[in-house]
Order: C-alpha cells, then structure tokens, then sequence
C-alpha cells in the first residue's frame, strides 16, 4: 500500500477521479450483491486464510426478536478488518471492500465512514469508498492508538502513543490537518494517580474517547460535565476520568470496582439512563472467583452502581464493547467471547450474531441516521431463531469455580488455593463437557509426626432436580504412600447446567477440628473444549475453513452439542 502524504484533503480524490488510479485504494475482490463471493485479496489481512470461501453472514444471527429489538444497521469489521454494515438478519447491505480497518470503525450523519487505517492513519471515506480526508501522526515513530472520535466542532480527536516511551496523548486536529490542542496524561499523573500500578510498560494505556454532550448535571450547573469536556477510559490505571478542554485539568475520575475497563460513555439526554455513566468492566484480574465480565451504569455524582449487566460465564479478557440503543436497550460486544447481543433493560437477549472470528466492535445506526441508510428501505421485520440450538447461555470462558473463602499455599511444589472452611456448597454453572480439578490430602510439613486419617467428598446435583453424584469419596492415611491426590475428573451429562456443589474433609474418629495437615483445594470446572477459547484458538483460527471454525466456536459456546 502507498503511503500517503502526511495530510490527505480533499483535493486528492478530486484530482484523481477514483482512488485505485491513484495507487492509493485496493481495489478489492469484485462485489456480488453488495458485497463479496470470495477473499482473495487478504492485504493487510494478517488473520484471514488465503482463498477462503465465503460464507453469507446472515447465517450468522443467532436469534432476532422485532418489536422487542431496535431494529438499526449493525456495522462491524468483517473478518476484523473490511467494514460492513448488516441489517437485522445479517444481511449485507452495504460494504466498503477496498478498506482495510484495524479495530475503529464509525459512519457520521453524512454517510461518511471513518477508520484507523493499517497503514497507521486516521482515513475517511464517502459512501462509495472514495477517501476524501487522511491524516497521519506529526511524527512518523507515532501511532494512533485504539480511538478517534469525530467532536461536535467537526474538529477529529486522535488517540496516539509515542512509541520511545509507550505514552498515550490525545491530539485534536482541524480539517486542514493542523494540530489545535493537546493533552498528556502523564503530565497529570503523580498529582492524580500517586498509588499506580507501575508493572505497565504503558503507563495509562487509553482505549476510548467520548465526547460529553448536553446532559442534567451540566444543566443543573456541574461544571465538571460541561458539553465538550473528554470522558476517557484508560486501563491500566483501571479508571475513568474527565478532562476539561479548557484547562486540561483532570475535573473528575471514578476508580472503584474498574478492572481493565473500556468504552466509557455518558448516556444521552432522552434515553433511559440519562446522564448514567456506561463502562464495559472486563474483570481481568479477578482469576479467584468467578472470572466474568460487568457492564456498568455508574451514577457520576455518588459513583454508585444503579445498574449492570453479567452472567455466570459472560467474559472478555480484553476489548469490549457496550452501546446504548434509542430505546434503551444495550447492544454488547464481547470481542473475545466471539459475539454481539442486544439486552433489553430487564436483561432479555433480543439480538444475537456470532460471525466465525473474533469481532472487535459492532455499532448499530438507526435507519434515519445519515440518508444512505434511510435510502436502503425498510427493514426486514422476520424474527430469527436458530433451530437445534441449546438454550442461550453467556459461556465465554471455559473455568469455574465457586466463591469460597481460601487461603493461598504452596503446597506439593505448587501454589494452591487451600478452601478455609471445607465443608458446605455452592451453586455453580458448568461448562461444556464439564470436567472438575481438586486436589486433597496432607501437607507432610505440618503432621510433626502424627498419624491421621481423612475423608474427603465433594457432590454435584443439578438445581431443580436430580439425584446427588458423588464425584469423589476418598479415604486417605496420612501414613500411606499416597498422601497427595491431584485429580482431573469429568463429569459427564451436567454441561450448561446449574448446579449445587458440595464439598467435605473430615478427620475419621477425631473432633470436628480439621487437623491443620488436612487441606482440599478450590475446586475447578474446565472445559474440554477449553482450547477453543484461548489464546490458542486465535493463534490457530488462519488453518480453519470458516465452516470448520464456527462449527468449533458454535459447539465452545454450547449452542452445539
């Protein structure tokens, strides 16, 4: 691909009546209908097999509800890169098929649609595909970093990060490309964040702008929400802040409960929600208990949580998306978990599309937001519902365990989580083809000569039914040979099923003090099919045919027997 001069106008694709005469656009596999039979033009491409059939992404909704959904054009990266925009029953509607995106994509009022380009430039294209404006960092070591976004004063706010010493910076620049504000956050660091974790090579790591616009605390005379001032997400300081544009002073900040969150939003007068604050809370660290992904509501005046969104299972371990629809539903994107879904207020899934890659960002415009779509025609009102397909359920990730008090231990040459109190249960979802790690016994350091004798059980039943299955029952002598038992044990017939654990260790014939040599570890529920979402899977997903590795997705997810 040709790099473009530092600032692309609009004169250049005046001047040369159609991109690919420039050398400036690929120009892509031919349309069909709209969009594409094959991809074989995988430029930039770097996660697409070559010569990969295509597949009618309409079969790629999961289930639509009309009348309970807000029926929009959905925009998303096909295969992470080529932007597409999709009606309800994921149909291809429009496609820009010589772009090539990286992670951003977003369609003004005009029908203009602006991306992070992976030639590290911030681009913008008419509805044909046309560029009509380019800008590249000041200095070339730069990079634009996850965000841009367009401001109210038609003015584009980049995110970027100097790469020497992996700062982020936000920088405004006009429509002649001139640099018209900057901001460092590490200006504002010691004075505002003391106590950061400094494990980061990248000190803030933003991964989101936006804009406030009008809102009721702005009315009601807080300036610190003045139209205009910048709500920013930045990771690795697991905080949201506002910056005020006029000083640069950081005028507000939320910390509490935020584990490596994105997509921090301020919703919009006359929607429900009002001036809530939304955040997408990935729960990165929280490996001890149920690892799962929130969104948030937060009320920015006492930081509370009015409301949020989780499930047992439902994670991303990074990115992540949440979008707030006229009506007030929620359209989610779990970048990691392999899907979007619209939730309504009451959390009902209305809306699901699982397409065979890793989506980043999925945007739902209404059918009157820029006059291209209002010119696409009505939308298709036919509600989708997959048939043999298992009940849906948020299972992104393929451990489990359950909230117990424990202590951390070195114990047998690995670090355990030793249960405090190892009798009672606990509700728990399994995965697929569930199968449960415990390790039980002695700690041969604390017997001091002692000769004990332990039990120790652990139970499932399924809630609302079900007989009781003992999956371990086991008598151990702290003089045997075995004193140490670490098992992996599957547990067949209970996949995508609620269920009651219970676990047991017990002294034989002493008092019901535990001997302090006795231990039962946290137990853990995997996954057979673990693999298929991790790091793993993404490392492999370039060898599947697209059938092959939905097929393996679909049946990860549980929808797939």
């Amino acid at each position: 691909m040709v790099k473009l001069p530092r600032f692309v106008g609009l004169g250049l694709a005046f001047g040369c009546l159609g991109l690919s005469a420039c050398g400036l656009v690929g120009s892509g596999p031919p349309p069909v209908d709209g969009f594409m039979a094959r991809v074989d033009d995988t430029t930039g491409l770097d996660d697409i097999h070559h010569e990969i059939e295509f597949i009618e992404p309409s079969e790629w909704v999961e289930s639509y509800l009309p009348g309970e959904s807000f029926a929009g054009f959905n925009l998303a990266l096909y295969r992470r890169r080529v932007p597409v925009l999709m009606d309800m029953q994921g149909r291809v509607v429009h496609s820009w098929p010589g772009v090539r995106a990286v992670g951003r994509a977003r369609l003004d009022r005009n029908g203009r649609l602006m991306v992070i380009g992976v030639d590290d430039m911030i681009k913008e294209y008419d509805w044909e595909g046309g560029l009509t404006w380019a800008y590249a960092l000041p200095r070339e070591e730069d990079l634009p970093h996850h965000d841009f976004i367009r401001l109210g004063n038609g003015n584009v706010l980049v995110l970027a990060q100097e790469t020497s010493t992996r700062s982020d910076y936000l920088q405004e620049v006009d429509g002649d490309g001139r640099v018209v504000w900057e901001w460092w956050p590490r200006d504002h660091l010691e004075r505002h964040f003391p106590d950061r974790d400094r494990r980061y090579p990248d000190p803030t790591h933003i991964n989101s702008l936006f804009e406030l616009t009008a809102n009721r605390w702005f009315d009601a005379g807080d300036e610190r929400f003045r139209p205009g001032n910048v709500l920013v997400s930045a990771r690795n300081l697991n905080a949201i802040f506002i910056v005020e544009r006029s000083t640069g002073e950081i005028v507000w900040r939320h910390e509490e409960g935020l584990d490596f969150q994105h997509e921090a939003q301020m919703v919009p007068g006359g929607v429900l929600g009002d001036g809530l604050i939304l955040v997408f809370n990935n729960g990165y660290h929280n490996v001890n208990a149920y690892r799962r992904s929130e969104v948030r509501a937060i009320h920015p005046i006492d930081g509370s949580v009015v409301w949020s969104y989780s499930a047992p299972t439902f994670f991303t371990t990074v990115a992540g998306v949440q979008q707030i629809l006229p009506n007030g539903n929620l359209l989610v994107t779990s970048s990691e978990g392999g899907r979007a879904f619209e939730i309504t207020p009451d959390k009902k899934k209305v809306w699901e599309w699982i397409p065979p890659f890793l989506p980043m960002r999925v945007i739902r415009y209404p059918p009157d937001h820029s006059p291209q779509l209002s010119g696409l025609g009505p939308l298709d009102p036919t509600p989708v519902a997959r048939e043999n397909r298992a009940p849906w359920v948020d299972i992104e990730l393929g451990q489990f365990t359950f909230r117990k008090d424990y202590r951390v231990e070195t114990l047998h040459g690995l670090v355990r989580e030793v249960l405090r109190r190892p009798s009672g249960c606990s509700e728990l979802f399994l995965p697929v083809d569930p199968v449960v790690q415990v390790a039980y016994g002695f700690d041969d350091a604390r017997l001091d000569g002692d000769t004990v004798v332990a039990g120790f059980v652990l139970t499932v039943r399924a809630i609302g039914g079900g007989e009781v299955r003992t999956v371990v029952d086991e008598t151990l002598d702290s003089g045997g040979e075995e004193v140490f038992r670490d098992r992996y044990i599957a547990v067949p017939g209970l996949g995508l099923t609620r269920v009651e654990l219970c676990v047991e260790a017990r002294v034989e014939g002493g008092d019901d003090e535990l001997h302090p040599s006795v231990f039962l570890t946290n137990p853990r529920f995997y996954s057979r099919r673990r693999s298929v979402l991790t790091r793993e899977w993404k490392e492999r997903r370039t060898t599947l045919q697209e059938e092959a590795f939905r097929e393996r997705q679909l049946r990860a997810i549980g929808y797939v027997q």
